[in-house]
């Protein structure tokens, strides 16, 4: 679809004020007209008069005055092809141009577009004609350092400081205040220290250790210790598009 128009002018008489505001006000239309069209390509045919078989090349607004969702272009299909993003749902409809990232491993001929993008950053396929994609069930996400030097543990990562490295878990080193219940000795030296700590619930825990203890002797398991440290959550699908 393309705007035009047309404007006719009797060659004669020459010098006439009416034919001189005729063909100043052509001037004008050629330049709206120039506009409009620049804003048609702008928009690349999202809304056409072929699509949509109006002669307006705007659809029709259906009874609540919207314009109908199947009409509208796809807000996903806009994302670039390797994107990751995070859905509120466990199961993908059919036909969609997402992939949940499990870690599955894709034939490239199948996916080409997709293995342009990620190529093998999320680990190596078994068979040479696949990749993989990434896996990021139960992950937390963290932005690529990039030599921004927020992580400080950034070379150490899988695959060094890139896009799909992983990162194990850690706790930064930190220190705890405990009191001294009590302690024995023997030979005028210290043997044993019974050390005191209360958990979350207020209960006073103790057990016995050595003042020069090896990795093997540790304070742990006081009732309030859990599988993992983590922040607040809520789970989500994270998927990666593919076309």
């Amino acid at each position: 679809m393309t705007f035009t128009r047309t404007t006719l002018i009797d060659a004669s008489p020459t010098g006439d004020s009416v034919k001189q505001a005729v063909l100043d006000l052509d001037a004008d239309l050629t330049g709206a007209f120039a506009g409009l069209n620049q804003l048609l390509a702008s928009l690349g045919g999202k809304i056409s008069q072929g699509d949509y078989n109006q002669p307006q090349g705007v659809p029709r607004l259906d009874a609540s005055a919207k314009i109908p969702a199947g009409l509208l272009p796809s807000l996903l299909a806009e994302g670039p092809v390797g994107m990751i993003a995070a859905f509120g749902m466990q199961s993908l409809p059919a036909g969609s141009n997402w992939l949940p990232c499990n870690g599955a491993e894709l034939p490239m001929a199948d996916y080409p577009a997709l293995y342009a993008a990620i190529g093998t950053s999320f680990g190596f396929a078994a068979e040479p004609a696949k990749f993989k994609i990434p896996d990021l069930r139960g992950f937390f996400l963290r932005g690529w350092d990039n030599n921004a030097h927020v992580d400080p543990d950034a070379a150490g990562r899988t695959r060094g400081d890139t896009v799909g490295s992983t990162q194990g878990f850690d706790c930064q080193k930190h220190t705890h205040l405990v009191g001294i219940n009590g302690y024995s000795q023997s030979g005028g030296g210290f043997n044993t220290v019974n050390v005191g700590l209360r958990d979350g619930s207020g209960v006073f825990h103790t057990q016995d250790f050595t003042p020069q203890f090896t990795d093997a002797e540790k304070l742990d398991d006081y009732g309030v210790a859990g599988k993992e440290t983590r922040p607040v959550n809520i789970a989500v699908l994270y998927c990666i598009k593919w076309r």
